[in-house]
Order: C-alpha cells, then sequence, then structure tokens
C-alpha cells in the first residue's frame, strides 16, 4: 500500500471566523478518515486579514476517502469552502 502527503485547504466565512473551531474540528474528520502520525495545522494569511486553514497529513491511499473528508471539512461551522490544495505520493 502506498501513502500521499496530504494539505487541505479550509477557508472561512468571514475574517472574523474563530480558526480555532475549524482547526480542531478538521483534525478530528482528519484523524477518522486515517491519518497516520502527526499533522501540521497552520494558518496562511490571503488578503485584508482573511486567513486559511492548512491541514498537512499522511494518509494510506487505498481504502481513503479523501474527497469525503473535503466535504466533512466543509460542513464545518463557519467554514465558507474545503479542498485538497496538494497531493504527494510519499516515497519509502
Amino acid at each position: 500500500m502506498g501513502k500521499a502527503v496530504i494539505t487541505f485547504k479550509l477557508m472561512p466565512e468571514e475574517v472574523e471566523t474563530d480558526l480555532g473551531p475549524i482547526k480542531e474540528q478538521a483534525e478530528a474528520i482528519a484523524r477518522e478518515g486515517g491519518a497516520i502520525g502527526e499533522m501540521r495545522i497552520s494558518e496562511e494569511p490571503i488578503a485584508f486579514g482573511l486567513k486559511s486553514v492548512q491541514l498537512l497529513g499522511m494518509f494510506e491511499v487505498e481504502g481513503s476517502d479523501f474527497d469525503g473528508m473535503t466535504e466533512k471539512m466543509a460542513a464545518i461551522e463557519g467554514c465558507a469552502n474545503a479542498e485538497i490544495a496538494k497531493m504527494d505520493l510519499a516515497l519509502g
């Protein structure tokens, strides 16, 4: 089985949205979806004070539902949308 390093990008509904609960719920969804080991969660500036949440994690490719995880993340309260920003296969 191969592994992939996935970066999810979540956009808040507005500048004033508290990103803490979005980060916590996105991490829980990724864990439920089979994230392996440590994950990196960060805030990335977009423009005019708006920041996105970036969640990077490693997953087994076989049997994982990345689109399903993305849909669940997009449904988080305060989240306007979610997408897979980057997907790299892990070697080794």
